[in-house]
């Protein structure tokens, strides 16, 4: 084959080249956070934490035009704990999220591992590891934030609104196991914008949260937001409730407020809890937060978290999930300075 031969099907192959990546695309992104705590409970601890602002995590994400208005997309995302090393979820190899779907006109279908509406939902407020529903272990934020084997359908933008329905056929079990149900889940919800003002609202029914427990363990939450955006200063207030049979009904309300500097944005954010741990009386906790974040470009942030929580005498709700409760009546508090780059 001559040099002329060789050189047209380089050519050739770059042009295929170029002409595929006009089609399709892949993108290479990335979180990198880690913050120095020192957290009160039980005991107390001085530490390094990864992903405190936003979960550290890599992934791969892509799209297909399929002509017609159709196009295909995916998305990979592998979290990690950059303190040292490892893989998070559980040692997932995409334990965040790993989804394909299609999308068009009408919308969005996904299938895979994926957040829950109620996740999105909960994310207008906070759901960082020293914000209020993660402190107060709310439901559809602690441990169901994302689920496996599930369908999504979202819906077009429609006067300002999204909505979001979802099915989780729950884990891969034998039907003569005795919890075939075992993280089947159902959920809805929808965010309203329409310029300064956001409505928000979503429901999760998990028909069976324990998997280890012969019958269905069901537990639901509902959540409703609202806010608005002065420019200035921007608040949002919130309720959640949630229950699993007769044995819990916690409700959470609360609120907060951010007042943008420039590159620096600090917030304060006040709940109350009732029912925080479940018992008949005295059960009840208060939570304050104070953050702040200073951006030094639009990838790279440097912040600040403090939270403190007033138990009642039988609440032992801590300020950070991760780290032993107190004890029943006492008091917890975290404070933490980060670091988060995106790539």
């Amino acid at each position: 084959m001559t040099r002329q031969h060789l050189f047209a099907l380089a050519a050739l192959a770059t042009l295929a080249d170029i002409a595929s990546a006009q089609a399709s695309s892949v993108t290479l992104f990335g979180v990198a956070d880690a913050a120095i705590e020192r957290i009160k409970g039980a005991t107390s601890l001085t530490r390094l934490q990864s992903g405190q602002m936003h979960g550290s995590r890599w992934g791969l994400r892509g799209s297909e035009d399929l002509g017609g208005g159709l196009r295909a997309f995916f998305h990979l995302e592998q979290g990690f704990t950059i303190d040292n090393g490892q893989l998070g979820q559980g040692g997932r190899s995409f334990g965040r999220q790993a989804f394909v779907g299609l999308g068009g006109s009408f919308g969005a279908v996904r299938l895979g591992r994926q957040y829950t509406p109620f996740d999105d939902v909960a994310g207008l407020v906070g759901t960082k590891t020293y914000d209020v529903l993660n402190v107060a272990r709310a439901i559809g934020i602690e441990n169901n934030d994302r689920l496996d084997n599930t369908i999504t359908y979202v819906t077009p933008t429609v006067g300002g609104f999204v909505g979001q329905l979802q099915y989780s056929l729950g884990d891969e079990r034998s039907t003569t196991d005795a919890s075939k149900n075992s993280n089947k889940s159902y959920s809805a919800g929808g965010i309203w914008k329409s310029g300064g003002a956001m409505l928000a609202g979503a429901y999760i029914n998990i028909i069976d949260i324990d998997g280890t427990v012969a019958g269905d363990q069901r537990r639901r939450a509902a959540m409703l937001v609202g806010g608005y955006d002065f420019g200035s200063v921007r608040f949002n207030v919130y309720g959640h409730g949630q229950g699993m049979g007769t044995a819990e009904r916690k409700r959470i309300v609360g609120g907060n407020v951010a007042a943008p500097m420039g590159a620096f944005i600090p917030s304060i954010g006040f709940a109350m809890v009732k029912n925080a741990t479940g018992s008949a009386a005295d059960d009840d906790a208060k939570i304050v937060t104070l953050q702040a974040r200073y951006d030094l470009t639009r990838r790279t942030w440097l912040y600040g978290n403090l939270t403190a929580v007033s138990n009642d005498g039988s609440a032992s709700t801590g300020a950070n999930l991760g780290f032993n409760s107190p004890v029943r009546g006492d008091t917890s508090n975290g404070i933490q300075f980060g670091v988060r780059h995106a790539f």
